[in-house]
């Protein structure tokens, strides 16, 4: 299933969620309007929605960026490498080996890939560029141990971490629910109120909705 939603164009940044594979995982391809150098979030599932999306918006992929190493976020992601040969592989590295973890693989029904290696390795602090668009790594340990999500002023990529009224599951293996409501609390809810709120599943929210009123932080 993929669902295609246009989010609309902040300013010099295109934004596109696709909604793809059995979990309604949100994958986003963002791109900057003037130089339209282009980033994917999450290839979730091989779907013709992600190359007619970079065909559309004339993006060259420059990034493809994984916030977690769990199957459901990357499970297009041999798809999208073969698509985009010259885009460099971001994640951190304490998730390269999560996509061969057997009790996961077998709960989201999918087939295990070897373990990964990033061309761009993410941690705290790291930054990636698209034209004038620059994009902070904050890292959320927790829901995964590199879990990360992606900022640039307005706008939080926030992976499996953070969701509307919710955070990211903490019962699989290498999950850790007190850091990742700590890391939440210490990382994300200190950034500004209006900062809009784009989640690895499900619908978009705000960072000061969910400081006031996340039942799970």
């Amino acid at each position: 299933m993929c669902q295609n939603i246009i989010l609309e164009s902040y300013a010099n940044m295109l934004n596109r969620k696709l909604r793809l594979g059995l979990l309604g995982t949100n994958c986003y391809i963002l791109g900057d309007e003037e130089s339209r150098h282009g980033l994917i979030i999450d290839p979730a599932a091989i779907s013709d929605s992600i190359p007619e999306t970079v065909t559309e918006y004339h993006l060259d992929v420059k990034y493809i960026v994984l916030t977690h190493g769990h199957l459901d976020h990357l499970a297009g992601l041999e798809y999208a490498r073969k698509l985009y040969p010259e885009a460099k592989l971001c994640f951190h590295p304490a998730d390269a080996s999560l996509s061969e973890n057997v009790e996961l693989v077998s709960y989201l029904g999918m087939s295990a890939l070897p373990t990964l290696a990033p061309d761009i390795p993410l941690s705290e602090g790291s930054t990636l560029e698209l034209g004038k668009i620059k994009f902070s790594v904050i890292s959320i340990p927790g829901h995964t141990p590199g879990g990360i999500c992606l900022y640039t002023r307005g706008y939080l990529f926030s992976g499996d971490t953070l969701f509307n009224s919710g955070i990211g599951r903490s019962d699989f293996d290498k999950s850790d629910t007190e850091a990742l409501r700590q890391n939440i609390v210490n990382g994300l809810l200190s950034l500004p109120p209006e900062t809009l709120v784009f989640p690895g599943h499900g619908r978009e929210t705000t960072i000061g909705k969910e400081k006031t009123g996340n039942p799970f932080i």
